[in-house]
């Protein structure tokens, strides 16, 4: 099951240095998602990145930096998503998306994976309330973009997420609750994920 960790909503100390440890360490994808932060303070934040790095972090905001930093991932909101005109996707990026609603499923077909969730209450946003009902199973289509799961995901739920049969999970608020642990749960949950 692939893992893939989300960065914190805004930037903190020792951030930059705690990612390259998380990419030593063998995280294949980082999204940086920092919905408030200015592109001065994502571009500080890229040069703080080890260079070999790079190619595995997707974008959430300022796609431009994509070509100045040698990056290969392109995330769309769902909202970017559903205003964009669907005939202009560059064709040279790994794409994601985000997804709240399983019906919109036949609506991401032109991307390599999405994010669905919450699947669990929310450990970053109070109140994000789990969406997937007891016994879920995600049933996958041919042609389906991999589907991953996000929302209350820590340690003991990665066993549940993969018997809902999604293709890998998303790590948030059980990684960076505690910036000091970081590295440690991230282990931990790689060799979960690598069982």
């Amino acid at each position: 099951m692939e893992l893939i960790v989300i960065a914190r909503p805004t930037f903190f100390k020792e951030e930059c240095h705690l990612v390259n440890q998380l990419f030593e360490a063998g995280l294949s994808v980082f999204h940086l998602r920092k919905p408030t932060e200015d592109e001065a303070t994502h571009r500080k934040f890229m040069d703080g990145i080890l260079p070999e790095y790079h190619p595995r972090i997707a974008l959430h905001h300022f796609h431009v930096l994509a070509n100045d930093y040698h990056m290969k991932r392109i995330h769309h909101t769902e909202s970017f998503r559903k205003e964009r005109d669907k005939d202009i996707w560059p064709a040279d990026k790994i794409l994601s998306t985000s997804l709240h609603h399983l019906a919109d499923l036949q609506q991401i077909h032109q991307y390599d994976y999405s994010f669905f969730g919450p699947v669990f209450n929310s450990f970053s946003k109070p109140g994000y309330r789990g969406v997937v009902p007891p016994n879920f199973r995600l049933e996958k289509q041919q042609g389906m973009p991999k589907i991953i799961a996000l929302g209350g995901i820590g340690l003991t739920e990665i066993d549940q997420v993969n018997e809902m049969n999604f293709d890998g999970v998303a790590l948030l608020g059980s990684i960076w609750s505690d910036p000091s642990q970081a590295l440690s749960i991230f282990k931990k949950a790689r060799a979960k994920c690598q069982a």
